[in-house]
């Protein structure tokens, strides 16, 4: 059987991690060009750009110790607030030529704002119109559910944390002394004959139901948003994502309906998170899809990722498994995954290619 763009996407991610790692590591050394002498980031974007855009906030606060914050282009568009000098904006595009996204950018530039370009294409109009650029080297991308561009794109903003903390003289060896294994862990994930008989099964019974929530916290939150993005659109099943604790504010009546329940989290989980899973599963018994390092899981389903310490790696890997789960949910469903009915790319006209 002939493989969708969208699987062989997801299979060449390891090897686009590969060129990545060879192309802006050298000698512990990040060969990015990104400026720092600006007080905050302002992240900018649409779509699965988006969840990238929040996981890269939260990589420039941990990682850099900066103050970073992300916006809908759309948004961002709709409130035209005041353009900081001491903020460095930046824009995330796949194709480079988002309409909101590249809207937003002449706004900011409009009025003598910085911009900082990632995309999937260098020579997109975002990218030459941004002061600063950086391209994701994952390729073309055929398939309308991002996958590759997605997780090249997640490498790319994680690197760009780094050499800020680099650039302010933070030991930042903890963050990339293992990360040149990513590419085999990968790998190793997609090339899992029992992990790939699980998903399958999970898939088959999650094609079942027209709602599914997906929650998690902290990084798993924004992959949270991804998984349910990917799912909604390869199969048109209703998933949302939820932060954990947040859930537990009314959102977990949707358990009521006896849906099942996608939860990610891993093995360095606080007190606090296990007690409101805990919560979760006592109150309502849920069919839970587990997505963790954790063996022990309470699920009926329990995805497993490798016992990881780099943060990192954790998200690419649990982002591989939502990947796979909305590709074969939606293959059980018999959807189109590469084209969904009514879906295409906001680009800036017809006539530029979807990457």
């Amino acid at each position: 059987m002939k493989k969708s763009f969208m699987e062989q996407e997801i299979e060449q991610q390891s090897t686009i991690f590969k060129e990545l790692i060879s192309k802006y590591i050298v000698n512990y050394v990040i060969k990015v060009d990104f400026p720092s002498k600006f007080k905050r980031v302002k992240f900018v974007a649409s779509g699965s750009s988006s969840h990238c855009a929040y996981l890269g906030a939260r990589f420039f606060k941990n990682i850099a110790g900066i103050d970073a914050d992300c916006e809908f282009a759309s948004e961002f568009l709709l409130n035209k607030n005041k353009v900081d000098p001491d903020t460095l904006y930046y824009f995330i595009s796949q194709s480079g030529e988002t309409s909101d996204v590249l809207s937003a950018l002449e706004f900011v530039k409009d009025n003598d704002g910085a911009s900082f370009a990632l995309t999937n294409n260098f020579y997109s109009t975002i990218s030459k119109k941004a002061d600063f650029r950086m391209e994701v080297c994952a390729g073309a991308e055929k398939s309308i559910a991002a996958t590759k561009s997605f997780t090249a794109s997640i490498f790319c903003v994680w690197l760009c944390a780094v050499k800020l903390a680099q650039s302010k003289s933070k030991n930042i060896l903890k963050y990339i002394e293992d990360v040149h294994l990513l590419p085999e862990i990968t790998e190793k994930l997609i090339s899992n004959a029992a992990l790939g008989k699980k998903i399958e099964n999970v898939a088959k019974f999650l094609s079942k139901f027209k709602n599914v929530p997906i929650v998690g916290y902290g990084y798993y939150f924004e992959l949270a948003k991804e998984g349910a993005l990917k799912t909604k659109e390869t199969s048109y099943i209703d998933a949302n994502a939820y932060a954990l604790g947040e859930f537990l504010h009314g959102h977990v009546a949707i358990l009521n309906q006896k849906c099942p329940l996608i939860l990610l989290y891993d093995k360095d989980m606080k007190d606090v998170q296990a007690r409101n899973i805990a919560k979760v599963i006592d109150k309502y018994n849920p069919k839970i899809i587990a997505v963790t390092d954790t063996e022990d899981a309470r699920a009926d389903y329990v995805l497993n990722f490798p016992k990881l310490e780099n943060d990192l790696m954790k998200v690419m890997s649990a982002v591989v498994i939502l990947q796979l789960i909305a590709l074969k949910t939606a293959t059980c469903l018999k959807r189109d995954v590469d084209n969904p009915v009514g879906l295409d790319k906001v680009v800036k006209d017809e006539s530029v290619s979807r990457v």
